[in-house]
């Protein structure tokens, strides 16, 4: 899907990007119990951000102390 900038918020536009996608029912229903775990029971896209920022996050750490090669 293609999202029409001008329909956006100008001020937005250019900071944040609409992502959709199609995933297993076993994916989302994951997704729910770490949702129904976490502080605040954040929404599915807030648990999705939060979820892949962590997972992002783990991966930078865990490769500032291997060696290349």
């Amino acid at each position: 899907m293609i999202l029409d900038r001008r329909r956006m918020v100008a001020k937005l536009s250019n900071v944040v990007l609409r992502l959709n996608l199609l995933v297993p029912g076993e994916w989302v229903a994951a997704v729910d119990q770490w949702r129904a775990r976490a502080p605040g029971v954040p929404n599915r896209s807030e648990a999705i951000r939060r979820l892949v920022a962590q997972a992002l996050e783990a991966e930078a750490k865990g490769k500032k102390g291997k060696p290349k090669g």
